[in-house]
């Protein structure tokens, strides 16, 4: 196999069926921190805390400071509530920023989303264009907006958006078509965008969830790493998120997955016995993690392209074969949507 032949199944893979999955990677290529810089954030404002919390920090840091992931150190320390509510601050204080910059430079047409170039590019199925992703930030919203979708975020309004996954998705609606004797709803170019770890303007307000556009005084709903996200995916709303993101993974014809890692229990419980058991699946990373490059040498028909350690250009893992090749930066989902499609 040489790299004409991986082209070709990179520009087919974009049809009917696709369900896309996004991680960490294609935010961090947009200026949004990961989680290295969020873990130097906590370590660093860790003055903040007293008592018990301080001494279960001190635990954490521990772990960091052997150089191992903030979630593997989450995971080992599993943090009290109070320990906790004082990580989702810190974390949405770190990232908004960094996410209101590039969403306002993108809105002023100063720059364009990865994303947005990619979509304005492929097919826009009837019934919505699945996307799944553990991130908390907005650029999937922001990217599927700008390049046209209406975005279907399972809440029914902008300020004080309840969720509601039916009126979410009548909202795309555009009136009704005959396909032969059938009646069927058309909808607009519609984005089905879903978040099991929750989202920036998720929010808790009493006993219930919204979803708000305003920077309420309100406690953001967001999982953080460790093992009490396991606990908190089964409550409203990341349950319906994690349900239906299962759904769809399961229902799949084929998987584009973009600066996923491959280190979250929740997708992956279904993500992989899907790839393994031959489901097609492109792989687009700038780091291929231990598990991505296992299941591009082993299932059936999986592709892994990420970056060469040495040069420009890509590296392709796939049944047992890897080589590399120099020139366009082909596990970039910007540079595939203006290098490959048309």
């Amino acid at each position: 196999m040489n790299l004409g032949e991986v082209i070709k199944v990179v520009q087919k893979h974009f049809t009917d069926g696709l369900v896309v999955v996004i991680g960490s990677g294609l935010s961090a290529a947009e200026g949004i921190p990961g989680m290295p810089a969020l873990a130097d954030n906590l370590k660093g404002s860790s003055s903040e805390l007293s008592g018990q919390d301080l001494e279960l920090w001190a635990k954490i840091a521990r772990v960091l400071d052997a150089k191992e992931a903030l979630e593997a150190a989450l995971q080992k320390h599993p943090p009290s509530v109070s320990l906790e509510t004082w990580i989702v601050k810190k974390t949405c204080g770190l990232l908004l920023p960094a996410e209101q910059g590039v969403i306002r430079s993108v809105i002023k047409g100063d720059r364009t989303l990865r994303l947005t170039s990619f979509l304005s590019k492929v097919l826009r199925p009837a019934n919505g264009l699945p996307i799944l992703t553990p991130n908390y930030d907005r650029l999937i919203e922001v990217g599927y907006e700008m390049a046209g979708f209406h975005v279907d975020t399972m809440a029914s309004g902008h300020y004080a958006g309840a969720f509601d996954p039916n009126r979410s998705c009548m909202a795309s609606c555009r009136g009704i078509v005959n396909r032969g004797k059938t009646q069927m709803l058309d909808h607009f170019p519609r984005a089905v965008v879903l978040k099991p770890h929750g989202s920036l303007d998720w929010y808790k307000n009493g006993g219930s969830a919204v979803r708000s556009a305003m920077d309420l005084d309100l406690e953001r709903l967001i999982i953080t790493p460790g093992l009490n996200k396991y606990r908190a995916g089964y409550e409203v709303p990341f349950d319906k998120h994690r349900e239906l993101a299962n759904n769809h993974i399961n229902q799949s014809a084929r998987l584009l997955i973009v600066g996923y890692g491959f280190n979250d229990d929740h997708l992956q419980t279904h993500l992989l016995p899907r790839i393994r058991n031959g489901t097609p699946t492109v792989i687009l990373t700038r780091t291929a993690s231990d598990i991505a490059k296992t299941l591009a040498s082993e299932s059936p028909q999986c592709f892994c392209l990420s970056k060469p350690n040495a040069h420009a250009g890509v590296a392709v893992m796939t049944k047992g074969i890897s080589f590399e090749q120099n020139g366009h930066d082909l596990w970039d989902l910007g540079v595939v949507a203006k290098e490959l499609l048309l």
